[in-house]
């Protein structure tokens, strides 16, 4: 069986997706970049893993070159790995800051995909797939986290780029979280004001983003699409 690659699994929704994928059935590579007790829980479950970081060129396309040889042939991608902080007021943090998270949300998806996409193979007569993992801020951004915000747009249109490119062999498809699971920086009236917004009124936890990701991934007929899981936050975010 060929894995699914799941990158930034070591906690919250990775790690969640990466456990669930791993306890339907199929075969998961799991990407973590720190040892934490999710990476350990992953490993005790006997899901192969591979260490990285992302944080500059030559680091990603050392991850890749491993990727090519660590398996012939993968089942999917999932880009999970993230990094979410307010943007930096002083201008050379900011600088550094927005680097990190190209590395993260665009340089690394981008040469993985391109990297693997003679190696992705689908299921039968299926073809194989790629899921990013974006935001609803990649639609309607908060300023706070532009430039967090606007790598993530930057990876939901990358998405519909490699739609195109990757046909029919692969489809390449996001989803776009909303408030699954609050940080603990969220104080009780940050985490109010969310759920004021939400229609649906509730923290909705990792469990439907992985049924989002699932439902891509066994949808034949999907390609360019973004599903956006965030109890209809989309429709009153201010």
């Amino acid at each position: 069986m060929d894995p699914i690659l799941v990158t930034g699994a070591s906690r919250r929704v990775g790690l969640h997706i990466a456990q669930r994928l791993h306890a339907d059935g199929y075969k998961v590579l799991a990407h973590y970049r720190t040892e934490t007790d999710g990476v350990q829980s992953l490993r005790d479950a006997g899901v192969d893993l591979i260490q990285a970081d992302f944080d500059s060129q030559s680091a990603i396309l050392s991850f890749v070159q491993l990727l090519k040889t660590r398996y012939p042939n993968y089942r999917g991608i999932i880009h999970n790995a993230s990094t979410f902080t307010p943007t930096e007021s002083d201008l050379t943090a900011a600088a550094s800051q927005y680097a990190a998270f190209f590395h993260v949300h665009m340089l690394a998806p981008f040469l993985i995909n391109q990297a693997l996409a003679e190696q992705l193979r689908g299921e039968q007569d299926s073809p194989a797939d790629i899921v990013h993992i974006t935001d609803i801020n990649a639609e309607n951004p908060t300023p706070r986290f532009d430039s967090y915000g606007t790598t993530k747009a930057g990876l939901h249109n990358m998405m519909l780029a490699m739609a195109k490119k990757l046909a029919p062999k692969i489809k390449v498809n996001a989803v776009a979280p909303g408030p699954v699971l609050f940080n603990v920086s969220h104080t009780p009236a940050a985490r109010q004001e969310m759920l004021s917004e939400t229609p649906l009124a509730c923290e909705g936890g990792a469990e439907p983003v992985y049924l989002a990701v699932r439902s891509l991934l066994q949808n034949p007929f999907l390609t360019g699409v973004s599903i956006p899981v965030d109890g209809g936050r989309r429709l009153s975010k201010k």
